[in-house]
């Protein structure tokens, strides 16, 4: 009976090291989400507060420009300057933000491998 209990702890012995294997990739996931979603708050608030300075330099550009060429011309610039602004941010949407989080992932999946957590 001896063999049969050595079986029987070795089971258990695979049983529990899967089990602490899966817990520390779930603490990996976590973690790494955890960065990944502070960095997308905090690159949203920095571009909340970016987007409220040009509306605001924007208005005083519109209120200096008013005086010279009339407030309706000044306001027709703005928009398209405004236009011009969108444009390129969506012309470069994906160098800003899908490129980010593609190398974010990777780098993710590359320093995993290294720790030998991909085997």
């Amino acid at each position: 009976m001896g063999v049969i209990d050595d079986f029987d702890n070795l089971s258990k012995d695979a049983q529990e090291y899967l089990k602490r294997r899966v817990d520390g990739v779930k603490m990996d996931v976590i973690e790494e989400l955890s960065v990944m979603m502070g960095n997308a708050f905090a690159s949203l608030l920095l571009f909340l507060i970016l987007f409220t300075a040009f509306l605001f330099i924007l208005v005083a550009a519109v209120a200096a420009l008013s005086q010279l060429v009339g407030f309706v011309i000044a306001m027709v610039i703005a928009g398209i300057l405004l236009l011009v602004v969108a444009f390129v941010v969506y012309s470069l949407r994906v160098r800003i933000f899908t490129d980010g989080i593609v190398r974010h992932l990777c780098r993710l999946m590359s320093v995993r491998k290294e720790a030998g957590h991909g085997e």
